[in-house]
This record gives C-alpha cells, structure tokens and sequence, in this order.
C-alpha cells in the first residue's frame, strides 16, 4: 500500500467495482486541480500465483499535499482541499470518503468537520510543519 494519506471510496450499497472506479476517478481529477496536491489511483502487486503482474483496489486512492512549495509544486491550500473532499462526500449521498492517515488510523471524513479535517491533513502534509531540518542545540550540550 501506499504511504502517506489514503482516501478510499466506500458504498453505502451494493456497487461494482467499475462505478467505485469512477467516482475515485473523479474525485482524484478534482483533487489533482488543486496546488500542492498529488492524488494517484492506488494499485498494489498482485497476489503470488496469480497471472496480472499489478492488481488495481477499486476506489482507493493515494494523495500527497505538500506544505513547502519546491520549484516544481506549490505549497497546497490545506483549508481548500478539506472543502474540496468535504463537498465531494455531499455531493455523492450513498459513497463515504474514509481516510487512512500513516499511521493506520482511519478517519469516515463524514464524522469530522471541515476544520478538523483541514488540523489532520496538515498534520501529515509533506514535509511534516515543524519538523526540524536539523538537531537543536540545548544548553549545556
């Protein structure tokens, strides 16, 4: 699986694989409108023995938001990318958005408000807010 944030499209009902193909479709093609975002479809190696070399998870997608612009990306709008899935998951009644943070915590976007979204977001955006790039000195070291 992919590091980083997963969103995964998951059906209220009884849907096939191709329709929760599209709507990750979609919802990746708005996503990838967005500076400082990167969402790809997620595909993983397929199961030994079997004869697909790559096995695509219907749904599923991998999102990179960076915080520091570099000279090929800018720094991403965090606020406007947790409107961006927020209004996704109202748009789109029986389809949730659930979110798999790197730690494997999953989050159902449809339980957290718009800001709360945004704090955990930026939270694992890369490279992390505050992580100091090198050791800080304390006294007496």
């Amino acid at each position: 699986m992919a590091e980083g944030l997963i969103l995964r499209v998951v059906s209220d009902g009884p849907v096939t694989d191709e329709e929760l193909a599209e709507q990750a479709r979609h919802l990746k093609d708005h996503l990838n409108q967005l500076p400082g975002v990167e969402a790809a479809e997620v595909a993983e190696r397929a199961a030994p023995g079997t004869r697909d070399p790559v096995n695509y998870v219907f749904g599923l997608l991998a999102l990179s938001v960076f915080a520091v612009p570099t000279v090929k990306r800018a720094a991403a709008d965090i606020k406007h990318l947790a409107e961006v899935i927020k209004r996704y998951q109202e748009r789109n009644k029986g389809k949730r958005l659930r979110m798999t943070l790197p730690d494997g915590t999953e989050i159902d976007v449809q339980d957290v408000s718009e800001k709360t979204l945004a704090e955990v977001i930026k939270s694992v955006s890369v490279p992390r807010q505050g992580t100091p790039t090198s050791p800080q000195k304390v006294d007496g070291d």
